[in-house]
Order: structure tokens, then sequence, then C-alpha cells
């Protein structure tokens, strides 16, 4: 099923999105990790149209992909509102709301602030606590993760890196370290991603910016815990967490602790994947979410 990017004004900001229409039987809104963007949902998203019979949105969110932020900042509050403003462009409307990683974060949070618009929501590896399942000499390890995140300092970092590396370099790096195998990456989709990359080089200084005030903002919340845990606490509707047996960023005990925290909650692993489960494996993880709908 074909595409078609759109624009979107959503609290001040020109989104780029794409579109997939199946129908209006059901409404899915996808969205991605931090420093992802809405083609990490292409190989899932026709799937769901189809079968669905749904309208499916794929965001970028300010700063990633092919949205621009523009001078104003950009962190979990921001990204927040954006997402809130999409959801309730539609009146009686719910959504099926999906997000990895980042995505995940913001996912549970308009699930807890605007429930009357999230039916369900979906999260592929969700960024959780950095606390849970380390010892304190493992959350200090992921010391080398904080330069990106200081003001100034982790702009010019990224800028810099961004422009010696060049493109494929900035999709295969990450892919690298985020799959348990890269060799899965569809090819298409791999040029796809590098053509984003190839635009967003055009203002990689505002690009750089926006990495950094995101990773700063979401790094705040899942230090300290308190915000993120309430999220996971406070959400209502039904959740499916479908988590990576190979995730590099978060060990099992983590997600055992969210199992323990959240019993009610569908709980799914992958073992063979990393992640960006949806990009890794999109054909296993759309039937997973497909199952969520009965």
């Amino acid at each position: 099923m074909d595409f078609r990017s759109i624009q979107l004004r959503a609290a001040g900001f020109e989104l780029h999105a794409d579109l997939w229409e199946g129908g209006t039987l059901a409404h899915v809104l996808l969205l991605h990790g931090l420093g992802g963007n809405s083609i990490t949902w292409h190989g899932v998203a026709p799937t769901l149209a189809r079968a669905l019979k749904a309208r499916v949105l794929a965001i970028d969110l300010p700063g990633f992909g092919a949205t621009r932020p523009g001078p104003r900042r950009v962190g979990l509050d921001a990204l927040c509102q954006v997402v809130e403003s999409v959801l309730c462009r539609e009146a009686g409307v719910r959504w099926h709301v999906a997000g990895n990683s980042l995505g995940g974060v913001l996912a549970l949070r308009v699930a807890c602030q605007v429930p009357a618009k999230v039916e369900r929501v979906t999260l592929a590896a969700v960024a959780l606590p950095l606390t849970w399942g380390r010892s304190l000499a493992e959350v200090a390890a992921l010391g080398g993760y904080v330069p990106a995140a200081v003001p100034w300092f982790g702009r010019w970092l990224v800028s810099r890196h961004v422009r010696r590396t060049g493109v494929p370099g900035v999709v295969d790096g990450p892919v690298r370290q985020l799959f348990a195998d890269p060799a899965l990456l569809d090819p298409e989709l791999r040029q796809r991603l590098i053509a984003v990359s190839e635009h967003r080089l055009t203002w990689a200084d505002e690009a750089a910016r926006a990495l950094e005030q995101t990773s700063l903002s979401l790094g705040v919340a899942l230090l300290h815990g308190g915000r993120a845990n309430h999220w996971i606490q406070s959400t209502r509707c039904p959740v499916r967490a479908i988590y990576g047996g190979r995730d590099p960023l978060y060990p099992e005990r983590a997600w055992e602790r969210l199992q323990r925290m959240r019993p009610d909650w569908q709980h799914i692993r992958m073992p063979d994947v990393g992640h960006v489960p949806q990009l890794e494996s999109p054909d296993r993880f759309a039937e997973y979410m497909l199952d969520a709908h009965g």
C-alpha cells in the first residue's frame, strides 16, 4: 500500500508526516524514537492500514526526520504537546498509539493526559528509567551518552559528528549499535533513511540542537525515574509492551521490573532483536500489534 507525505500544523510546529489510508475503522499514530523518524515505521504501517482498514499516521517529531524545529526549544513537554495536538485534530476519534523508545514514553504520557483520545498503546522497546536493572557501576557507565545532552557542547559534538561521518554513516552507525542483526534492515528502508539524512545535512546545526535538548530532557526524566514511573503506573488503557531480547540499551532485569510493576499489561519478548523491533522485524511486530485488536 502506498503512502503520501503530508504537512500538519501541531502546537506551533509544521510537522512532516506519512499517511496510509486503508479506511476509517481505526486510527493509528506511530511515534519514532530519539534520533529516529517516521521511516522507522514504514515496514509496519501498510500492514496495519490494510488489515485494520485504518488510517495510519507516522509523524516526524520536531527536530527529527524532515520536521525542522525552528528557533523553539524541543524537549519532552514540547513533544508531548505536539502529539496531543495531533490526537485532538479530529473530534470523536480514539487512537491506537504506538511508540518506540522515546516515542513510547510520549505514548504513555499522552495516554495519561488525554485518556479520552487514546484507545490503546503499543510500546516498542519503550525507554525505561535508567536505574532499572542496573548496578551503580552500570549506571555510571552510561556516562558515555552524557556529552550529547550537555547544552551547547552537545550540539557542537553532534553537528561535527554528522558532518564528518556523512551518509550513509549516520544511518549505518546507529543500526549497528541498536540492531541485534544489522543485516535485517530492509534495503529499501535503508535508502529512505539515507535520503532523509542527506536532507538533514542541510540543517545539521538545527537538528543537532534539537537532539541535544531532547536528549537532556529525556535523560533527566529517566535518570530520576519519578516522572517515568508515574506515566507507567497511571496509564489506564490496554497496553502491549514489546521488547527485544538483545536490546543493547536495557538489560533483561529492566523488562522484568516493568512486568512486575504492570502485570496487567501484555508483555512480549522478541528474543532475537534489539532496540528498534518494528524496524528490525516489521512483519512480526505488525502481527503483535494486530493481535491486540483481536
